[in-house]
């Protein structure tokens, strides 16, 4: 699994994110996706060592559990106000008893956002993305993949090169023998490793440079209208991809 980075922000300043965890697999699960993303990490097991560590690095963003050892999340977010040097960097809030309630109350404190525990991988993607890239337009997570799929009834032939390469919540691009007009409506089927998902998609882009292979043309998919349950056996998938090979139950 490889994630796509966003080319306008490859080479960009260097991110630099602060996780603050009591839970030690959570702090490696969490710093490893990050890295993932390709935004360097490091954690913090209690809430001084967090204080400790981002009044001396400067973080460009702090994820902070709610129930730190020494102090709560919000009480950290406080502390982090206070000092000259992290006065006005973003604090995400974490934790396993996220309600309405509680999201308003950190939102109204200062957070910048907050996510439910164990962790999905396109929900931390979607958070920290616009924090850390506000000028990038993505804001799903797009991974590199080779799924079997089928276009307006018609299998794409894997044997030529013809196959989806990469996938977001969102969309899809393609690499494919046929020619589609921009804005074209298209019906799709997507072979997750046995569980099929029917999709309505329109074709927002088509570029034969960026297909890779001479003859096939690049074809990007947005997706329109995605069949009961189709958005949650792809997230699924995607966060499947992303955590690859981290311990099970890690988040």
């Amino acid at each position: 699994m490889h994630i796509q980075p966003d080319p306008a922000y490859a080479s960009g300043a260097t991110r630099f994110v602060l996780v603050a965890d009591n839970d030690a697999n959570n702090l490696v699960f969490m710093s490893m996706i990050l890295q993932r993303f390709e935004y360097p990490a490091c954690s913090a097991n209690n809430a001084q060592r967090a204080l400790e560590m981002a009044t001396v690095s400067a973080p460009s963003l702090i994820i902070a559990e709610m129930n730190l050892r020494g102090m709560s999340g919000l009480e950290l977010m406080g502390r982090i106000r206070q000092e000259p040097v992290t006065r006005t960097v973003p604090v995400i809030i974490m934790t396993r008893e996220l309600t309405p309630e509680l999201e308003q109350q950190c939102l109204q404190e200062g957070a910048a956002g907050c996510l439910n525990k164990p962790v999905q991988a396109d929900d931390l993607y979607r958070m920290v993305h616009p924090i850390l890239e506000p000028g990038s337009r993505r804001r799903n997570v797009r991974i590199r993949t080779r799924l079997s799929v089928i276009v307006d009834g018609a299998p794409l032939d894997f044997d030529r090169g013809e196959c989806a390469v990469m996938l977001s919540a969102k969309g899809m691009y393609i690499r494919t023998l046929k020619s589609y007009p921009l804005n074209a409506p298209v019906s799709i089927q997507i072979n997750f490793y046995g569980q099929i998902v029917w999709v309505d998609a329109r074709v927002i882009y088509r570029d034969t440079d960026r297909a890779g292979i001479p003859g096939l043309t690049g074809v990007g998919l947005q997706f329109q209208n995605i069949m009961p349950r189709g958005g949650e056996i792809i997230r699924r998938f995607i966060n499947d991809e992303v955590t690859h090979g981290l311990a099970p139950g890690w988040a």
